[in-house]
C-alpha cells in the first residue's frame, strides 16, 4: 500500500512537472528611456525618433518598450552620450556632428562636407565599413553601443538674410550650424554658432544670426525659416547626407539576449531606410510649396561648390594628421575609409544613371 501511494505521488508529481514544462516561458520585458535633441512629437520627432521607437517594438514583438523624452527632460541637446554613460537615460538618439569636439571623426559619421550623397553614404554605412568603424570607436572610447538609424538626404545650404553665391559672400556672416562645417566656416571668415534646434527660429527672426542650415526642406518648412529669411541658398553641399545613432551603454546592451540585439539593429536599419524614403517624398512637396512663395532662390556658383568639396577633404586630412600625432588614429581610419569608398564609387560607378 505504501508503495502504491508512493507510485501515485511520483506519477502526480511527474504530471505536474510536465505541465509546468509545457507552459510557455514569459518573455522578459525591457523598458528603456530614450533622450533626444529635439522636442517630442513634432515632425522631426515622428520621422526620426518615433519611427525608431515603433520599429523596435515591431521587430522585438513588444519585448523592448522604449519611452521617448524630448530635449531637456533627461538631457540637453548635446549631452545624450553622457546621459547614457551616467545612467540618466538608457538610449540617446544622437546626431554625431554634435560630438565633433570629442573626436573629429564624428564629423564624418554625421555626413561630410562636400562628401557622399545619401545613396553612397548609406552603402558605406550599411554594407561598407561605416557601421563597423562607428561601433568599434564608440566601444573603445566611450563604452557605448551605437545602432545606426535615421538616414537623411541633402539639406538646404542656408535660409539667409543675405544673398550668398560665392565663398567670399560668407565672410563675416553669423551662421547657425554644427559638425565639421562649423570648423570649416571659420576658415572662410564666417562666424559659426552651434545652437539647440529649438532656439534656431528665434535667433534667425531676431537676426542674432544671419542665416541657418538645419535639416532638409520638409523639416525647415515646418519650422518656418522661409517666412523670416528672404533668401534660400542651394545646393546643400555642406551636408549631402546625414545619419543619426541610437546609443546604448554596453551594460544595458549586454543585458539583452543576442536575438534581441539583432532585432534592435534590424529595427535601426528599417527605421533609417523608411526615414530616408519618407523625407525624400516630403522634401519634394516642401520644395514645391516654397518655390511658390516670395523667397529669392540663389544657387552657389560652380566655383563655390568645387571649393567647398576641396575644403571638406582638406579638413579631413588635416584633422587626421593632427589626431594621429596625438596618438588618436580614429580620424585617420574613418577618413581613409570614407573618402576611399567615395573615390571608388566615382571611379567604378560610371555605369550608373545620374
Amino acid at each position: 500500500m505504501f508503495k502504491l501511494k508512493t507510485l501515485g505521488s511520483v506519477v502526480a508529481a511527474t504530471a505536474l512537472l510536465g505541465a509546468v514544462a509545457a507552459t510557455p516561458v514569459q518573455a522578459q520585458k525591457y523598458n528603456l528611456k530614450l533622450t533626444s535633441f529635439v522636442p517630442a512629437k513634432g515632425g522631426f520627432w515622428n520621422n526620426y525618433m518615433g519611427r525608431f521607437i515603433k520599429a523596435v517594438d515591431l521587430m522585438t514583438n513588444g519585448e523592448v518598450k522604449i519611452k521617448g523624452f524630448g530635449v531637456g527632460v533627461l538631457a540637453g541637446p548635446f549631452d545624450g552620450w553622457a546621459a547614457v554613460q551616467k545612467g540618466t537615460a538608457d538610449i540617446c538618439y544622437c546626431y554625431p556632428g554634435f560630438a565633433l569636439n570629442a573626436d573629429p571623426a564624428n564629423g564624418i559619421f554625421a555626413g561630410m562636407v562636400g562628401g557622399m550623397p545619401m545613396e553612397e553614404f548609406m552603402h558605406w554605412f550599411v554594407s561598407g565599413d561605416g557601421t563597423k568603424l562607428l561601433t568599434e570607436m564608440r566601444s573603445k572610447t566611450q563604452k557605448l553601443v551605437p545602432v545606426v538609424t535615421g538616414f537623411g538626404s541633402t539639406e538646404i545650404f542656408l535660409h539667409s538674410h543675405k544673398k550668398i553665391q560665392t565663398i567670399a559672400d560668407l565672410k563675416g556672416m553669423k551662421i547657425r550650424t554644427a559638425g565639421a562645417w562649423a570648423d570649416i566656416l571659420k576658415r572662410v571668415g564666417a562666424s559659426p554658432t552651434v545652437l539647440p534646434p529649438a532656439d534656431i527660429y528665434t535667433a534667425l527672426e531676431r537676426r542674432v544670426i544671419d542665416g541657418t542650415e538645419f535639416v532638409t526642406p520638409s523639416t525647415n518648412i515646418k519650422l518656418g525659416f522661409h517666412k523670416i529669411a528672404k533668401y534660400i541658398i542651394v545646393p546643400g553641399i555642406h551636408s549631402p547626407a546625414h545619419m543619426n545613432e541610437a546609443v546604448f551603454s554596453e551594460s544595458t546592451w549586454k543585458s539583452m539576449p543576442k536575438q534581441i540585439q539583432e532585432q534592435i539593429r534590424a529595427a535601426g536599419l528599417y527605421a533609417g531606410f523608411r526615414t530616408a524614403m519618407q523625407i525624400g517624398i516630403e522634401d519634394l512637396a516642401a520644395m514645391e510649396a516654397m518655390s511658390k512663395g516670395k523667397n529669392e532662390w540663389v544657387s552657389l556658383t560652380p566655383e563655390a561648390q568645387a571649393k567647398i568639396k576641396d575644403l571638406g577633404r582638406e579638413w579631413s586630412e588635416e584633422q587626421a594628421k593632427t589626431q594621429s600625432a596625438k596618438g588618436n588614429d580614429w580620424m585617420a581610419r574613418v577618413s581613409q575609409s570614407y573618402w576611399g569608398f567615395y573615390d571608388r564609387w566615382k571611379k567604378y560607378g560610371t555605369y550608373r544613371h545620374n
